[in-house]
């Protein structure tokens, strides 16, 4: 990631994950980086070729084989993405539904870092966080930036919603104490 932005180490604070995945390792991280480092910009930035995604592919359309253990949850995940895709283009299938597949999941990761975190939420909506998604091409080198409004939709879904978390702190918690 360094090299590809040309930075240093912690230049830029890098959580790297198969298939940009967002669990709570990866949303505790994210957090850790925007609240505490202060990095200004979030990218959730997916590439070409992605391995994770195409395994999902595969296993969508049966053409599978046994997973490790431990990457058939990964997968599982990323199973949503691959079947949006594929309702929203019925012509595509196989290799060529992996870069709308690879989207279609970054776009997922996203809106459950916003659901689940009110603090990414409150960084955002106060202008202190900015949240954007690219696909660097593996190929070329080169970056790939999507639409912003995007996630400004993916905001106001997860903002509207009854459902999503609300308190910002561990401290908040039933039963947890006050340090």
């Amino acid at each position: 990631m360094e090299l590809i932005f040309d930075a240093g180490v912690m230049d830029i604070f890098v959580i790297r994950t198969a298939g940009n995945l967002c669990g709570a390792n990866e949303i505790g991280s994210i957090e850790y980086g925007l609240a505490h480092v202060k990095t200004p910009v979030f990218v959730m930035l997916g590439h070409t070729q992605c391995g994770a995604v195409t395994a999902a592919t595969h296993v969508a359309e049966g053409m599978g084989h046994p997973l490790e253990r431990n990457i058939q949850p990964l997968v599982e995940q990323i199973l949503p993405a691959v079947k949006k895709a594929k309702e929203n283009r019925p012509d595509m299938q196989g290799e060529s539904i992996v870069p709308l597949a690879t989207e279609e999941n970054m776009w997922r990761g996203i809106e459950r870092l916003l659901r689940e975190s009110p603090t990414v939420r409150g960084l955002v909506k106060q202008g202190k966080t900015k949240v954007l998604a690219a696909v660097y091409d593996v190929g070329t080198g080169k970056v790939h930036w999507l639409p912003e409004r995007r996630v400004d939709a993916i905001l106001e879904k997860v903002e509207a919603s009854a459902s999503e978390a609300t308190e910002g702190s561990a401290n908040h918690a039933e039963g947890s104490r006050e340090p």
